[in-house]
């Protein structure tokens, strides 16, 4: 009777655990960080790799002009400079269109780069806030940026200006709508300012994109 109890409040305690081991390794396993209201680690990403090229897209995995401008950048950028450490990507997906956090993984396999990072940001204040930074008056998302090398994102509340800006909006500029090959071009001049050897060997922080 013992035994039998024994095994009964231990099998419990192994179904009342079993739930939090799954958490954990779907965790693990997740390609991409999921940002708070703050984003305080997009942040802390960006900082970290001050001295690099760094692209900062703002995109609805939902949408299909999105993901088209996803593709013609892996085009013309990723799968012509490879996993070229002087540049990193930074991709923050956002709740356009009803997207949710399940549609992220999809649309993360569309660039295949070791120093790019998938987000996903559900309050949508990453528009808002770029949409201040570029004094825009509607919602910012199809969005594509670079920073030079020496930008630092010091405001809290702010997002640093783009170097380089290209959008896939009706209401935004038109001269400055998505073009993957002239995108690649201002790549290519802002890698010149950074040296090969002072950026082996480091990498984008948080998840790697699978």
């Amino acid at each position: 009777m013992l035994k039998s109890s024994t095994s009964l409040i231990a099998g419990t305690m192994l179904l009342a655990v079993m739930p939090l081991a799954v958490v954990a390794a779907d965790t693990q396993k997740r390609p991409y960080v999921v940002l708070d209201k703050s984003l305080s680690q997009l942040r802390a990403d960006f900082n970290a790799n001050v001295g690099k090229v760094r692209l900062l897209y703002i995109v609805g995995p939902t949408c299909g002009i999105c993901l088209r401008g996803m593709s013609d950048l892996q085009e013309t950028v990723y799968s012509k400079k490879g996993d070229d450490s002087r540049m990193v990507t930074f991709v923050i997906h956002v709740p356009t269109l009803g997207a949710r956090e399940a549609n992220v993984v999809p649309a993360s396999r569309l660039i295949t780069n070791d120093y790019t990072t998938h987000y996903w940001e559900e309050t949508g204040i990453t528009g808002k806030l770029m949409q201040q930074v570029i004094g825009g008056d509607r919602y910012v998302w199809d969005f594509w940026t670079i920073y030079a090398p020496n930008v630092l994102w010091s405001d809290e509340r702010l997002m640093p200006v783009p170097s380089f800006w290209q959008h896939q909006l009706h209401g935004l500029p038109p001269e400055k709508k998505l073009d993957a090959n002239v995108f690649a071009a201002k790549v290519d001049e802002f890698l010149a300012q950074v040296s090969l050897a002072s950026a082996t060997g480091t990498g984008a922080t948080g998840a790697k994109s699978q």
